[in-house]
């Protein structure tokens, strides 16, 4: 099967609090892949396709957590759903592809 995605997917668990993006309560989550586009995440929390969030993702790599100040839910399915980035500040990009690369890294020695 051809990889068609503009951004490589990195298998790795992280914890996820996310808001819609007129709310200010936070609900929990946990990516399953994530790349320099979005990530996939498991939810209790059911998700429309189209829905604005923001999001805070959590690496034990990185002493903060990683902000996503603007992301869209894309698809969902049965307790997961898909977000593609919209608005990330360059210290967040910069950190997320920091930690993209360290589970790359640690995933080809594996």
């Amino acid at each position: 099967m051809i990889e068609c995605r503009e951004h490589p997917r990195i298998p790795i668990e992280l914890q996820i609090f996310f808001s819609m993006a007129d709310q200010t309560d936070l609900r929990q989550g946990t990516t399953f892949d994530i790349s320099a586009g979005g990530c996939a995440v498991t939810s209790a929390i059911s998700m429309a396709p189209g829905t604005g969030v923001k999001l805070l993702i959590q690496a034990t790599e990185l002493a903060v957590p990683i902000t996503v100040h603007s992301a869209a839910v894309r698809w969902t399915n049965h307790g997961e759903f898909g977000v593609e980035f919209l608005r990330l500040t360059d210290l967040d990009r910069n950190r997320l592809q920091r930690l993209l690369h360290a589970s790359t890294r640690s995933s080809l020695r594996h």
